[in-house]
């Protein structure tokens, strides 16, 4: 039986990061949203309230669902508050350096059964994961862009993967309607 997902993390909130933000709001998970300074942070919700703000004119959100999903998410510029997430996913621009960094960080924050996602579309997820201690626990989780809208999420299994771990992802993905 796949875990439980009540709790995630979302790293970089710019139009990838905020809408995969939303996603997991929408699907009643709690999410921890990181960016890298209080300005960024400020930046982020403005993206992730336009998106809602959209949905509830357009009539695919009630202002009262919009109230529930941003009640459901925690701003941040502090990394140390994903420790409490099942999950995190990375949602950085494509530099390599600047993700692996991020997973080595993520190592001394979250818990040992923590899964660690990349939502990388180009750099090679094993290269990401052996930055790690647990490279078994990393998996691309790739959001197709506008992630609130498209059903795509590409799940990326590496070598090292635990096949536990790829399909706690894949469920997950389903259970988002993905």
């Amino acid at each position: 039986m796949a875990r439980e997902f009540t709790k995630v993390g979302v790293i970089g909130l710019g139009t990838m990061g905020a809408g995969i933000v939303e996603v997991f709001a929408r699907n009643g998970i709690d999410v921890v949203a990181v960016e890298v300074s209080d300005e960024a942070v400020e930046k982020g919700k403005g993206v992730l309230r336009h998106s809602t703000d959209r949905a509830v004119a357009r009539g695919k959100l009630s202002a009262e669902d919009q109230a529930t999903l941003h009640g459901r998410v925690e701003f941040t510029s502090d990394m140390a508050d994903l420790k409490e997430c099942q999950l995190v996913v990375e949602a950085v621009p494509e530099h390599l350096d600047l993700k692996k960094d991020i997973f080595a960080k993520l190592d001394a924050i979250v818990s040992d059964d923590a899964i660690l996602a990349t939502n990388t579309s180009s750099l090679p997820v094993t290269e990401i994961a052996v930055a790690t201690i647990n490279p078994k626990r990393v998996v691309g989780m790739h959001f197709f862009n506008p992630a609130p809208v498209l059903q795509f999420v590409e799940v990326i299994k590496t070598v090292i993967t635990s096949d536990e771990i790829f399909e706690d992802v894949k469920a997950l993905a389903e259970r988002l309607g993905k």
